[in-house]
């Protein structure tokens, strides 16, 4: 069963990287292709290994669990 919720223009969402960039926590090269984390609102991108991107999915994860904080 897969669950639905509403989004918003700013929520952080999973990318594919247009272009070579850099995490903006970490620093690590994020190439053309890669998967990535991407903030709106801050106009910032996350590489996966991040805490950001890390904590973005496990709270993702949560929420189509059906818990919720």
């Amino acid at each position: 069963m897969s669950r639905y919720y509403k989004t918003y223009r700013n929520d952080p969402v999973e990318i594919t990287a247009r272009r070579d960039s850099k995490c903006a926590e970490t620093g690590k090269q994020i190439k053309q292709g890669e998967v990535c984390v991407y903030y709106p609102r801050a106009k910032s991108v996350y590489h996966v290994e991040s805490k950001t991107a890390y904590d973005f999915r496990t709270a993702q994860a949560d929420w189509q669990m059906g818990y919720e904080y």
